[in-house]
């Protein structure tokens, strides 16, 4: 007997769910919080896993009650399946071209780039600091792999850095590395 694609997405997506909720009921053993008010070592494995719990969840619902035509082809009509199948033609034509129209080459390229920057911000730690080096590395990789634009790179880079230090440096009163600068 063989089980649908489907059928093993979702048995997959309520596997997921379930690692997800020994997590949270593993994570509540240890304590959410502590008698002084603070965040206990449970915490995150029992936020993690509620949160993995309802979107696999989700997923499985998706899966399970969504109505999928025997051919992705069949839902489209007139120019849309003119569309589709000149895309498709196209993908046949240059297999290692991705949906963002780079080639294989181009992203190999890429890796090396950011594992040369992701070496440089390390190596910044110490002076700059662990948040100060994340987020520099956060608005080059934008800005310079991604070619994203310049004022959305540098809030989504703020806000990035701002909810790791809320979480680590406040919440979880974890000590960050400063480096020599001291400012984060």
């Amino acid at each position: 007997m063989t089980l649908s694609p489907r059928i093993v997405r979702a048995a997959s997506s309520a596997a997921l769910a379930l690692l997800g909720l020994a997590a949270a009921i593993g994570g509540w053993g240890y304590g959410v919080a502590q008698e002084n008010g603070q965040i206990g070592p449970g915490f995150l494995p029992v936020a993690l896993g509620i949160i993995i719990v309802v979107l696999a969840g989700v997923d499985t619902a998706s899966i399970l009650l969504r109505r999928e035509p025997a051919h992705p082809a069949e839902q489209l009509t007139g120019v849309e399946a003119e569309a589709d199948a000149a895309a498709i033609d196209t993908v046949e034509e240059s297999p290692d071209i991705d949906a963002l129209g780079r080639s294989q080459r181009q992203r190999n390229r890429m890796l090396v780039v950011v594992g040369g920057m992701l070496l440089g911000a390390l190596l910044l730690v110490p002076v700059l600091g662990l948040l100060i080096s994340l987020g520099v590395l956060m608005l080059t990789i934008a800005i310079v792999v991604e070619r994203r634009p310049i004022i959305s790179s540098i809030i989504v880079s703020v806000v990035a850095v701002g909810i790791v230090h809320l979480i680590f440096g406040v919440l979880l009163n974890v000590p960050l590395p400063t480096g020599l600068i001291g400012l984060i």
